[in-house]
């Protein structure tokens, strides 16, 4: 029963830490908000050239890192307009910062997790864990693609909508609801760049989840033929 129970744990922090852990390296990833503004034409479309956008999203992303400053200061220190997002977009961003760091928790845990399950059954079983072992993580594998595969399907389907219930879930205020026309927040992150850091965000945690099902698969072979 125990067993059972931490088998369920491990499979079901396999997905958690993947897609996480893929989040986190796009939401500081400053290079990555540039290439996106970029390839949507930001720079041309807002009086911001690319290379004052550098400096906004190099300061973005050490405000996420600094849970104790405000998205003002970050700014400034990293070169920027201290003044480029009013009020209501300052307000957005210290409710976004919460979920980002609610995600690195999340991966912090699973990781946690996953390492405490291994840990324990080597402890019990030594050598034989390691089957065991490589069978949950191919099964977390499988659920990893599973869920995104199903996730990547609502939003091909209508992206939109997803896009509406995240932020509705997630957000106890209507901060979020931004006028394209004049705030900056809109302007840099338009509908379509996070479309693609969605996509991804997909494309990436699968494919570190086919790595793992395949190393995991591998493992699981050796030990069973090398028990036989």
């Amino acid at each position: 029963m125990y067993w059972a129970l931490a088998a369920a744990i491990f499979v079901l922090s396999v997905p958690i830490a993947l897609v996480a852990a893929q989040v986190n390296a796009l939401m500081f990833d400053p290079s990555y908000y540039l290439q996106g503004q970029a390839r949507h034409a930001v720079g041309r479309t807002t009086e911001y050239t690319l290379d004052r956008l550098r400096a906004v999203d190099r300061g973005i992303v050490a405000f996420f890192k600094q849970p104790n400053v405000a998205l003002p200061v970050a700014l400034a220190d990293e070169g920027a307009d201290r003044d480029v997002f009013n009020a209501r977009e300052v307000g957005h961003m210290d409710d976004v910062r919460d979920i980002v760091r609610l995600l690195g928790r999340l991966e912090n845990l699973a990781l946690t997790l996953i390492v405490a399950v291994a840990a324990a059954r080597v402890a019990s079983r030594g050598r034989a864990a390691v089957a065991w072992l490589a069978g949950r993580a191919l099964a977390g594998a499988a659920a990893t693609v599973a869920l995104v595969l199903a996730m990547g399907g609502l939003t091909l389907v209508d992206f939109e909508r997803l896009f509406l219930a995240f932020h509705l879930l997630s957000f106890d205020n209507d901060l979020w609801q931004l006028d394209p026309r004049r705030d900056n927040l809109i302007r840099f992150f338009p509908f379509e760049f996070w479309f693609d850091a969605t996509v991804t965000v997909a494309l990436r945690t699968v494919s570190f989840a086919i790595v793992l099902a395949v190393a995991a698969w591998a493992v699981r072979r050796w030990e069973v033929g090398r028990a036989t």
